[in-house]
Parts: structure tokens; C-alpha cells; sequence
């Protein structure tokens, strides 16, 4: 018995010692803190962080599910320059599947803000300055907004991140509406949507922002320039 507990004790010892060495190579950097906007709002938009408990442990993964290569491609590397790991890949329905499992990745995130379908909102760092701001809002409006020829439009059930979203858009002096709706169907949580109309505001979104979406920044240039 007092082997075992010994043995437990030296494993959580070492495990301690892996994750400070981990937390030290964290980029701490300009660089670092525009990619971390990013990957912030990647995940608030189509992503997860979770913290799950099991038998003996807790579960600390990372899920983020892009249906575009280049939104992939520059959420990997942000994951690679900042924290020197490299997540999986998987395919399914023409969404890519893209996880990590790591304490330390998990951890440094939720330290900067919430992910929650209603509880997520913009990091405070993510205010302070412009770079920033733009990193955010691209990422994640790539992730979560709806583009055509007429209009760029995002939904959520978060009305405080929606709040959050269009003050963000107000200071880059891009006109929108909102709407909110309550859907018929029982237990559905009410909407709350932004919507970018006029093709003036379009390329004023198009100039200040874009997306990190191949397919939707095309559709936009095509349609507001």
C-alpha cells in the first residue's frame, strides 16, 4: 500500500515537472498574443475546450471542426508556434476533425476566457489593441458567419458575445443590424443575429477584416468590391 502511494506520488511529481517545462516554452510574444486572439475565436466559433472528469484523472482536449483547408492550416500553425504541439486530423462529412489532447494548451485558453455555446465572449487582452481586435473578429467570423451576395450574417445564442461583437464592429464604423427571435420549437434557446447588409459596409468589413475562409473571402471580394 505505501508503494503504491509512493509510486502515485513520484508519477504526479514528474507529470507536475512535464507541465511547468511545458508552460515555459509557451510563446510569449506580439506574435504569440495575435495568434492566441486567433485560436481564440476559432474556437469560440466552431471549436472546444473541454475539461472532463474520468475514473482517476481529469480529460483536458481541444476539438475544432473547420470546413476550410486555410482556416486548418493557420489554426495548426498558431497551435505550433505557440505551444509547440501539433494537434490530429481526421476527415469527416468534408468537415476536418482537428484535436489535441493537452493540459497545457487547455489550461493557458481557459486562463484567457470562457468557450461555452453561451458563456463564451472576447478576451480582455483581445481589447487592447487593433491587431487584435481584427485577429478575433476574423477568426471568428470565419468560423460562424454566413455570406452570400447580399449580405455577411452571423447567429448565436450568446447575447452577451453578440453585444460584445457588434460594440467591436462599431468602432471599425461597420453598420449592422440586430435581430433576436425566440424559434417555435419547445426548449429552443432564443437567436440573436448580426447582419451586415449594404454592399458599402460589405467592403468596409472586406478592407478592415476579411476571413481566414478561402470560400467566403471570395464570395465577399466577388460581391462588395
Amino acid at each position: 500500500m505505501l508503494d503504491s502511494f509512493k509510486n502515485k506520488k513520484i508519477a504526479e511529481s514528474r507529470w507536475d515537472a512535464k507541465i511547468k517545462e511545458e508552460k515555459s516554452k509557451i510563446l510569449n510574444t506580439d506574435e504569440a498574443t495575435i495568434l492566441k486572439a486567433i485560436l481564440c475565436g476559432f474556437l469560440a466559433g466552431d471549436g472546444s475546450v473541454q475539461v472532463r472528469k474520468e475514473k482517476s484523472c481529469y480529460h483536458y482536449q481541444l476539438d475544432f471542426f473547420p470546413d476550410d483547408e486555410l482556416m486548418m492550416d493557420i489554426y495548426i500553425k498558431a497551435i505550433k508556434k505557440v505551444y509547440q504541439k501539433e494537434p490530429s486530423v481526421r476527415i469527416r462529412d468534408n468537415v476536418f476533425h482537428v484535436r489535441k489532447t493537452s493540459k497545457t494548451i487547455v489550461t493557458d485558453l481557459l486562463e484567457l476566457t470562457r468557450f461555452e455555446t453561451k458563456l463564451w465572449s472576447i478576451p480582455k487582452f483581445v481589447l487592447d489593441c487593433k491587431k487584435t481586435k481584427v485577429a478575433w473578429l476574423k477568426a471568428f467570423f470565419s468560423a460562424e458567419a454566413y455570406v452570400n451576395k447580399k449580405s455577411i450574417k452571423i447567429q448565436t445564442v450568446n447575447k452577451t458575445g453578440m453585444g460584445e461583437i457588434s460594440k467591436l464592429l462599431d468602432e471599425f464604423q461597420i453598420k449592422h443590424r440586430t435581430y433576436e427571435y425566440q424559434p417555435k420549437k419547445k426548449n429552443h434557446s432564443r437567436v440573436y443575429i448580426i447582419f451586415i447588409g449594404p454592399k458599402s459596409e460589405r467592403k468596409k468589413y472586406y478592407e478592415e477584416i476579411g476571413f481566414y475562409h478561402s470560400k467566403k473571402n471570395k464570395i465577399l471580394k466577388t460581391a462588395a468590391l
